[in-house]
Formats: structure tokens, sequence, C-alpha cells
């Protein structure tokens, strides 16, 4: 249900004005508003009903400071934001300055809820502020009375004839002039809710012979009520009779006040979020508010008296250098680890008063300490992000430089293939062939780790990746660990990934491995499942259909409830400082998802863990990829190709691969050679360019000769092949990209059918 929300909106612009006002129910509130755009319109309306006020800070006949200036005139309690299009630091600053809460850009308006309801939480403030010191000075004032009025009278009570004597004090202190004298009289002045309290201890003290102490309200002939302290003993017969009850009272009703005053400050106390502790100074607990009992678990009773040093701190914390510091200097401020009952640790700002006696003694320590440990984790979130984003620019860099270091050598095995036809060598060709190629996948799963380059999805089959992937870590893992794998002959195809999913297989295996110092055994096996309605509807992020499930055990140590339950969080590890980023399931888990699919995970401590991926499927066999090794490469008819690379050793490849297969080739190693080149040989029949050359890059090289060749055909070919890089080449209009690393086979099979479209 939406949030009603009364609005004055200061603004000339009414589009701005109806934006705001649908980021207001955008961010769940149901504002009911006014816009203004004079100073007189702005102060016919202002009103004790407006919750807040939406003001522009510039407009043609008013302006955002003139109206918090009149705001403040009118001592209304009303809070005012400031909301603009250009509003620079130093005036947003000015304008908090001299009252507004907050400050937005326009083009920000996503925060427009928060600092609306940091404008309602602070008038609420500022209200129950007021509230407070009203009722502070009417207590102040009730106490001056009090005092003025405060002193003892003496009563005797008849218990025979029930006649009661109050003494000229008392008279004075009850507001009578003139007293009938009788205890029925005086009973009409109790409190009715207390008559029967006085009633009973009066009784039980003549029936025992002690003293009558009592408490209890009246109310005076003029309406005024008051609390008295009666105490009385009685007087008896040598029957032991009592004869009459002879005592004083005496007006308590400030100490009363006072009592209350401290209980409504305690209550306030305890309404604050910080944790507010008092301690003497051997560190026990004398005082312990709600805010210490949130945070920390343990209630007021539990922890006063006892060493809070032992209880909020691990073995071995000292506070001997903070308790040092505040009995010297007054005051210690600084952030401490401490640890909860339930045995989580917190951090917090922790700031340490010394409390001294009326003689100024040091007598006791206050501290208040505020909750930051979200904040802090919020904090390394944000460097670890800042960290990631570096690694990011740098392996895009590496990537670049290793996708041309890659790229001749698939090149020149298509070179070698040809010159060598013993069997020996074309086996040794295609293992440096499936070598490259794998790292060319390397830098490709980095690149899209760090860098969140979209890859390419495909129709593909689980089995190989898994014979892969059990190939690699049966190389790489200690010697103590077996796998098992089993993979459905008839498994059915996926489209997805097959770098992605890799990558999350080798998430899974790497946790795996780590899970089992002592050694064990690491399962991986893939099998077809059909999930139907029924236990579809028992997962929320499940849909009935064909799957491939892929499922990932080991003997390892296993998990327990409340760790699963965060496994998938961002940065969570479990792991030792430095031994891992927290980074690994939550990467795996946007995958999955992102190919339509879902994880379980089922675990206990002792019995290992077992993750079980499900991912969408064709429900067909997937099929061996064929090897391309034996197709025949395409020869060109003497075209000539134009080839533009500032790396050496791509243009020397490149040039001998297609000299070899019937082309001619002019080489450029950069932008402004090309343009030179072919300004010299227009019959170029393609150009292949680099995008990332000196002196002229790429993107410029391709729309200079553009200009100079309309239709000339342009392979673009880059390192990084993200989503920036291939959108800036189709807004050059070049139609063909290549990603580097590339073979031979693909190039030649390129500029076919860029050459030879209908063959």
């Amino acid at each position: 249900m939406s949030q009603r929300l009364r609005v004055l909106l200061v603004e000339d612009d009414t589009a701005d004005a109806e934006m705001i006002v649908r980021a207001l129910k955008r961010a769940g509130y149901d504002p009911k508003w006014k816009r203004v755009d004079t100073e007189e319109a702005f102060l016919a309306s202002l009103d004790t009903d407006l919750d807040v006020i939406l003001s522009d800070h510039a407009m043609p006949q008013f302006s955002g400071p003139r109206a918090l200036e009149l705001l403040a005139q009118s001592g209304l309690n009303i809070p005012f934001l400031t909301i603009s299009g250009t509003i620079g630091e130093d005036v947003a600053v000015e304008s908090m300055k001299s009252g507004a809460v907050d400050y937005l850009l326009k083009d920000r308006l996503s925060r427009l809820g928060q600092a609306v309801q940091q404008c309602l939480s602070q008038r609420q403030l500022r209200l129950e502020r007021q509230k407070t010191e009203d009722a502070l000075r009417e207590s102040e004032e009730r106490l001056k009375l009090a005092l003025a009025a405060s002193h003892m009278g003496v009563w005797e009570w008849d218990l025979r004839t029930e006649a009661l004597y109050l003494s000229p004090e008392n008279l004075e202190l009850l507001g009578l002039q003139t007293f009938e004298g009788t205890v029925q009289a005086f009973q009409q002045m109790v409190h009715p809710d207390d008559m029967e309290g006085v009633a009973a201890s009066l009784k039980t003290a003549l029936a025992d012979r002690t003293m009558c102490r009592i408490e209890f309200r009246l109310f005076r002939p003029d309406g005024m009520g008051l609390w008295v302290a009666l105490m009385g003993r009685g007087k008896y017969d040598e029957a032991g009779n009592p004869l009459r009850m002879v005592g004083t009272s005496q007006d308590i009703t400030q100490r009363k006040e006072a009592e209350a005053q401290i209980a409504e400050q305690a209550a306030l106390l305890d309404k604050a979020k910080d944790a507010i502790i008092v301690r003497d100074l051997n560190h026990k607990v004398l005082f312990w508010s709600m805010g210490a009992e949130r945070l920390y678990g343990w209630t007021a009773e539990e922890m006063t008296g006892r060493d809070v040093t032992t209880v909020l701190y691990r073995v071995g914390a000292s506070m001997t250098e903070p308790r040092k510091l505040v009995v010297e200097r007054g005051e210690w401020a600084g952030g401490l680890r401490q640890v909860t009952k339930d045995g989580r640790e917190v951090e917090v700002d922790s700031h340490w008063t010394l409390v001294r006696d009326d003689l100024g003694r040091p007598k006791s320590i206050l501290s208040i300490n505020t909750d930051v440990t979200e904040r802090k984790q919020l904090e390394a979130q944000f460097f670890r992000a800042q960290r990631l984003e570096s690694i990011g620019t740098l392996a895009g860099g590496i990537a670049h430089d290793l996708n041309n270091v890659l790229t001749p050598i698939m090149m020149s095995i298509d070179l070698l293939r040809l010159r060598t036809t013993d069997p020996v060598g074309q086996t040794t060709l295609n293992t440096i062939a499936a070598s490259a190629k794998r790292g060319a996948a390397m830098v490709s799963q980095v690149l899209s780790f760090a860098r969140g380059v979209e890859c390419d999805r495909r129709n593909l089959g689980i089995k190989p990746l898994i014979d892969d992937l059990v190939a690699i870590s049966a190389e790489s893992f200690p010697k103590n660990i077996q796998f098992k794998s089993f993979c459905d002959p008839q498994l059915w195809n996926v489209l997805g990934d097959a770098t992605q999913i890799h990558q999350v297989l080798l998430n899974l295996c790497i946790n795996a491995r780590d899970a089992m110092p002592e050694g064990g055994w690491l399962a991986i096996k893939a099998n077809n499942f059909v999930l139907d309605d029924h236990y579809a509807a028992m997962m929320s992020d499940a849909k009935p259909g064909p799957y491939v499930v892929i499922q990932v055990a080991d003997t390892g140590a296993g998990m327990r409830p409340e760790v699963i339950d965060r496994i998938f969080d961002p940065f969570f590890t479990t792991k030792e400082l430095g031994q891992g980023t927290g980074l690994g399931l939550s990467t795996s888990l946007a995958i999955v998802k992102s190919h339509g699919g879902f994880i379980r995970v089922d675990s206990q401590p002792g019995k290992g863990s077992e993750f079980k991926i499900y991912l969408p499927a064709e429900m067909e066999v997937a099929k061996d990829e064929a090897i391309e090794n034996g197709q025949t490469p395409l020869h060109g008819n003497g075209e000539l190709i134009l080839v533009v690379d500032d790396e050496v050793f791509v243009r020397d490849v490149m040039q001998q691969t297609l000299e070899n297969f019937g082309y001619q080739v002019l080489v450029a190693t950069d932008g402004a050679e090309a343009v030179a080149l072919y300004a010299e040989r227009p019959e170029v029949a393609v150009v292949v360019m680099d995008m990332m050359m000196p002196v002229m890059d790429g993107p410029t090289t391709i729309q200079v000769l553009a200009s100079m060749a309309v239709n000339l055909p342009i392979i673009a070919a880059s390192g990084l092949a993200d989503t920036g890089t291939t959108a800036a080449v189709a807004a050059l209009g070049v139609k063909h990209f290549l990603s580097k690393p590339y073979t031979g086979a693909t190039l030649l099979r390129l500029l076919h059918r860029i050459l030879r479209p209908d063959e």
C-alpha cells in the first residue's frame, strides 16, 4: 500500500514536476501535490500539513534559496529538498547549510525515495525532540511549584471516633481552608485506584504493630493532583486494642515527577539505535541500554555487574590502552571488533567519555557504540570492486597482446600442415593447434570474467567439456584426489557458451579440491532429466521442461546449513584471507541463471557436498564436432589483399598464408601507410584491418578508406572481442569482424565468402 505524502513542488517546468511525481510513485508514495513557481504562491501554500517541500534551484521568477529563506522565517517544521538539473556542489552545500535536508540532480531521481524518507525521518526526530523539550519544560515548572510548597505535615487518626486531625501544614498541602475532620472526607480526596492499597496497608500495620509506609495519589478540592508519602504507627491500650494512629505526610510530587522524567529519559535512551553502556573503571557494567541489547543480544539483567571485556571481546583483546587514554584525556574514540551473544563479529565506532563524581574524581565510563559492520563490509566490497575493475582493465590489455601472439601461431599451423606429410608431424601440429585454441579460450574466459564480455552461445554437447575438465584437473590437482566421470551416452545438447560453462565446472572442481586437503573422490556426472510441473512448482527459479543435469560431488568436509545459505553471496568465502575472493560461486550462479538454469546444493558436515547444475536442453543427442583439419583450404584467384597490422609476426604469417593460397598481398604497419598504399593501388579487393594501432587506429582508417571507396570490403580484426568493440565496428558500417586469434582457414573462408558469395 502506497504511503500518502503531501508535497509542495516549487518548480516552473510542468514536465519536470510530473517527472518528480512519477519518481515519488515509483518509490512507493501516493503524492498529494501542488506546484508553485512564484514567491506569492509559495507563501500562500505554506501549511503545517505539508510533509515535504521539493524545490528547483533557479527559476525565472523565484529561486530555491529564497524559498528556503521564507520557510525559515515562517518557523514551520517542513523538510526542504533541493532538486535541480544544474546545481553545482558548492551551491548544493550552501543550500544544505541554509537548512535543506539534501539535494538531488534531476537525472538521478532514483535516490528520490531514499532522500524523501530521510526528510520524513528528520522531521519526525525534530517533532519528537520538540515534544520532549516541551515535556521537560512542563516538568521543570511543576518541579518549581513542588519545591516551593514542599513541607511535612502531622496527622492523627482516632480509630474509635474516626476523627482525623490534620496539621496546618497538611491543610496547606491539600489546599484546604477548613477540614471536616473525618476519615471519610480525606478518603474522598484519595485517588480511587489507590484507595484499596491505602486501606490495606493501614490495616496490616495496625494488626502487625509495624510502621506503615505508603505512597499514593490524591486530588485537592481545586482539582490539583499530588503524590503523598504517608508514614504512621498505631497506639494501643493495655489490652492491645488499637486506639489511634499518628504519623506524618509529605508531598513527594517532586520526587515522583523526577522519577517519571528519569524513566522518560531512559526510554529515550532505549529508543536510540546506538549501544549506550556505562561501566565502572574496572569495566563492570552499570547501565546497559536497549540499543546495546539489540546490537549484542544480551539483556540488561544478563550484563549488569559483568566485566564487559570478557563478554564482548575475543580472548586476548586488551582494553588497557583505551582505558588509560580516557582517564588521562577525558575521552577516547576508535574502532573496535566485538562479539555478539550468538557469536557474530561486529565492528563498532566507539566513543568513550569519562564521568566524574561531585569531587571531580573519575567515577565511570560512558561509551556509545555505533554498529558499522555493514558499512565496513560495503566499503570492503567497494574496494574489491575497484580492484576487479583494475584487473579488468589490465586483463583487456593482456588479452589483446596474447591474442596477437596466438594469431600467428594458429595461422602458421595451417601453413605447416601444407608442408608436413609425416603422420607424426601432423599429430604434433594437431596438438599445437589444440593447445593454442585452449590458450585462446582461456584468454576469452579471463576477459569474460573481468570485463563482462558477452560470449557466443551455440548448440553444444557437455561431454567434451567434462572430458577436458577431468583431464585438466587430473594433471593439476593433488595426486591424492581421485576422479570419476560419467555421461549418459544419449546426452542431450544445451544452448550455451562453452567457455562460460567450462568456467562454472572449473569453479566447482576447485572448491571440491579445497574441501579435500587430505584427499578423496571427485565425481562429475551428466544425465538427461525432464522437470515436470509438480517438481518445478517446488522451485521458484525452475521451469518445466528438459534439462541436462551436471553433478559435481566430493567427499570433503561438507558445509553447515547456515553456510549453505550464504555460499552464493558475492564476496562470501569460508577460506582464509588471500585464498579466495568469494566470487567463484556467485559468478557461477550468474552464468547458470543467464543460461536459463539453476543450481541445487546438498551438503552435510563431514559427508561431502554435491552441486547439481540444471541447464535447459534441446532434446537431441549431442554429436562430436568435426575436426576442421581435413577440410580443403579455399584458394584465391590472384586478388589483391591489403593487410594492416602493427604486429610484425601477424603481418608476416598472414602474407605467407594468403600468398600460399593464391592471393596477392600488400602489408601496412599502421592506418596512415594503409591509406597511402590504397591510393597507389585502388585495385585492392579486400582490406584486413587491425582495430588497435599507433599513428592512425583502425576506426579512423576505416572512415578514410570509406570516403575513398564506398563499397570497399573491410574485415575488422581485434584481440578485444567485447560488445563495445563489435558495436563500434558495426557503427562504422563494417560487416565483417574477426576475433583474434583466428586460424588461416577461418580467414580464407571469410575471404572466399566476400569475394565469391555465390559459390
